[in-house]
């Protein structure tokens, strides 16, 4: 009996949408995508909208009922699998037909304002047929689920207002941008990972390419920088409490802005004295090189190579035994190019120089012995080429001489030139349209502050003085691996003589939150003095207490040496990695536990303690030649399938996965307590709709109760800025008194007592020290004298 033809089953056509790969500069495959540019994300967020987008693709190209098919990879990340959608069909659907479906979906995306343009669709004949795709961060897919969550409230407020006025509109507006700014605040906070080793293991050139490769093409650039407003667009006579919380402006610019305490001055007047010119570049260094794409040849051809870096100075031939970084270099995640370059005031210039020039020679080198010794004598000769560097001063080789020169840090005058620029902030800005263009600026002007490598003898002494006065650098990137808060300080190599820089390493180290030690071969050999100043940090002592909110990181980069360097023939030497990573972490353990003293540990602590300490190799060059390696369009993941062998055991993919993963468990709390206001404040939006203004009331008083917009509270804003007002007055009026009566007298009688102290205690005493209130008490000089413990 013949069937029903009414009942007969339609042809089945299985569409498979995928992410595609980007190249970045250089024609790199970046290995991450953002969550608001997946169409896995779409699917797993606004699968309604995504439904409706194939649904008409579908429909013009005779594809009916369709049905989302996701099939997961074999991974804990929920973003890892492909989507396919079923569709029946009346006719036979051939490659023409394809082709149109892939442009009608296209338009349809594009209509909708979706971020999403590279998506590879393919008919294929079931859901094993899959192919490798970005990675998507999890802190990129957390921040944009809220994001959306806030679009689609704010969108509520408007639709209510508009339908049925009143107040319950305005009250889910300022429920909106209350929860926008708790995700501005969200963003802001950084979770930082200190990049700590000697000299000379490759810091620079490690991090210039893990920026080469994810940084934003230039398509990408001039689209996320289409609203950009440049400090000069700013209104002359807006305040900076009216422009301070504007998205469009430049991070380094609204960084200035939160911090400056005179909210109703001029927004301009304070911007614009700080703003720079860019370096102005030759017309043909502008134009796109082979210097980043020769990186291929080392996988392809197992040949040298010879890349200029990215963004970050790496050492040369000229000066190559100075350090290239003398301060830390914060990194950050920005849309466009940008740096804030802050130098010492003249007041802790003073301070820092009167420390140095008071240092006692003969009595120094006595109480050290060997090695300390040694570095003892280096770090004066560094500190005394500091102070010829930013003064006009000579210092006597006679320390009595000395003394009697200088009574007091200002009995130091630095030169005319220092004086222009110590205490001041510049600011550089791309113009976000040439990402080529604002990325060779920045790296020109970073040459010039960290780094005397110039070919012009007198330039070289011009930018000495700058670089002796930075005191901190902040470099915004379009780098995807920077993306959703996280903050990498590339620091001085830790045997840098200088005790300025030695200072800046210790503050740092008290200050994060993970520590990524890079050794040549392994953590067990390294240096004594990077361990040491692991050892003595503030952050192992955090780490012991809570190893959940901390993570060590010891990275080996043995690149450099012939026999780590793996070509397209040497697949079966690169698999032993896999053995000799876990021998090598036995070790590398075994010396963590005698390093940090935690052999008297309990066996979960210890073991707790283990599983936040990541060790790997990480082969950095090759990862980013087999990712330069030449495909056609649209089918980059072949790189990836063809190469999979070398791929994983480069490391990199790991770390950019652990370092994505530690930053999400750090936002988990806030992230969780946003999103379920959200989704409470949702439910009783639902429900009951006539206690949206009380639902709108709620989500205020939860979220920190952050102040409310001025538009909406005038009387509030004015209340409580007379209520600071009155009070600021009262506690100056209360400080004057208690200074001029009761500090000064106690201030008096200690000085006193101080005098009689020392008149008798003198002669017990057979080494001095200074001490500074710069470094308060703590110079790394006086550390290498009386050993590290």
């Amino acid at each position: 009996m013949e069937p029903d033809p009414k009942k007969a089953k339609l042809p089945k056509v299985l569409i498979r949408l995928c992410d595609a790969f980007t190249r970045t500069e250089g024609n790199i495959i970046c290995p991450l995508i953002k969550a608001e540019s997946s169409v896995r994300v779409l699917y797993k967020l606004q699968e309604k909208v995504l439904f409706k987008i194939v649904r008409e693709a579908g429909a013009g190209n005779g594809l009916t009922d369709p049905t989302f098919l996701w099939k997961s990879a074999a991974t804990d990340r929920e973003m890892e699998g492909s989507l396919f959608v079923q569709y029946s069909t009346h006719r036979c659907f051939k490659k023409k037909n394809l082709k149109r479906y892939q442009e009608t979906l296209a338009q349809k995306i594009t209509k909708k304002k979706l971020k999403i343009k590279h998506i590879l669709i393919d008919c294929v004949e079931d859901t094993d047929d899959i192919i490798p795709q970005p990675i998507i961060s999890e802190t990129s897919f957390e921040f944009h689920k809220l994001k959306l969550c806030y679009e689609g409230l704010l969108h509520n407020s408007e639709y209510i207002k508009g339908r049925e006025g009143g107040d319950i509109g305005a009250d889910l507006f300022v429920a909106a941008e209350t929860i926008k700014s708790h995700l501005e605040d969200l963003k802001g906070q950084y979770t930082k990972f200190a990049v700590l080793s000697q000299n000379g293991i490759g810091k620079s050139f490690i991090l210039n390419l893990l920026m080469l490769l994810t940084a934003d093409n230039e398509e990408e650039y001039r689209d996320n920088n289409k609203n950009l407003k440049l400090p000069q667009a700013i209104e002359e006579n807006k305040t900076v409490e009216e422009v301070e919380e504007d998205d469009d402006l430049p991070d380094v610019v609204k960084d200035v802005l939160k911090t400056t305490t005179e909210k109703k001055q001029p927004a301009r007047a304070l911007i614009d004295p700080l703003c720079c010119q860019l370096p102005r570049l030759n017309p043909e260094s502008v134009q796109p090189s082979n210097s980043l794409s020769n990186v291929r040849t080392y996988f392809s051809e197992k040949s040298r190579i010879d890349i200029n870096p990215y963004i970050l100075a790496q050492k040369e031939l000229k000066r190559s035994y100075e350090s290239t970084t003398k301060c830390i270099i914060h990194l950050r995640y920005a849309t466009v190019y940008q740096i804030s370059v802050t130098y010492f005031t003249e007041e802790e210039l003073q301070q820092q120089l009167f420390e140095l020039v008071t240092l006692d020679g003969e009595d120094t080198s006595s109480q050290a012995s060997g090695i300390n010794k040694y570095i003892q004598n280096n770090a004066q000769d560094s500190l005394k080429a500091r102070f010829n560097i930013l003064t006009d001063q000579v210092i006597s080789s006679n320390s009595q001489e000395t003394e009697l020169q200088f009574h007091s840090p200002s009995d130091i005058v630095l030169s005319n030139e220092v004086a222009q620029f110590a205490g001041k902030t510049e600011l550089y800005i791309g113009n976000g349209k040439e990402a080529l263009h604002d990325r060779l600026a920045m790296q020109s002007i970073l040459r010039q502050i960290t780094t005397s490598q110039e070919e012009d003898d007198d330039e070289a002494d011009k930018y000495k003085k700058k670089i002796a006065a930075v005191k901190q650098i902040v470099i915004y990137l379009p780098c995807k691996i920077l993306y959703g808060g996280k903050e990498i300080l590339e620091m001085p190599g830790i045997d840098d003589s200088d005790p300025m820089a030695m200072n800046f390493i210790q503050t740092a180290l008290n200050e994060v939150d993970s520590i990524i030690v890079i050794s040549e071969f392994s953590f067990t050999i390294t240096v004594e003095n990077v361990k040491a100043m692991l050892q003595n940090s503030d952050f192992t002592e955090y780490w012991k207490e809570n190893t959940g909110n901390y993570k060590l990181m010891l990275l080996t980069y043995p690149e450099k040496n012939l026999n780590w360097q793996f070509g397209k023939g040497d697949s079966n030497a690169i698999k032993k990695l896999e053995k000799q990573e876990k021998e090598k972490r036995t070790e590398e353990l075994k010396m963590i536990c005698n390093v940090l003293k935690m052999e008297d540990e309990t066996d979960s602590k210890k073991k707790a303690s283990e599983a936040s300490i990541i060790t790997s190799y990480i082969l950095p060059v090759l990862h980013t030649s087999i990712l330069a390696q030449s495909t056609e369009q649209g089918k980059e993941y072949r790189v990836f399938q063809e190469n999979e062998a070398f791929l994983k055991y480069t490391g990199i993919n790991n770390l950019i996965t652990v370092i994505d993963q530690f930053v999400s468990s750090k936002q988990k709390t806030t992230t969780e307590k946003i999103r379920n206001q959200f989704l409470h404040f949702c439910q009783e939006m639902f429900e009951n709709p006539d206690i949206i203004r009380e639902a709108a009331r709620t989500v205020l008083r939860v979220l920190n109760k952050r102040e409310m917009k001025s538009t909406l509270e005038p009387t509030i804003n004015r209340n409580n800025e007379e209520l600071l007002i009155n009070f600021k007055r009262q506690i100056d009026q209360l400080l004057t008194e208690v200074v001029n009566t009761k500090v000064d007298a106690v201030l008096k009688e200690t000085v006193e007592q101080a005098k009689k102290n020392w008149t008798s205690n003198k002669s017990k005493i057979k080494y001095f020290g200074v001490f500074s209130p710069y470094f308060n008490g703590k110079n790394p000089v006086y550390k290498v004298i009386f050993g590290l413990k």
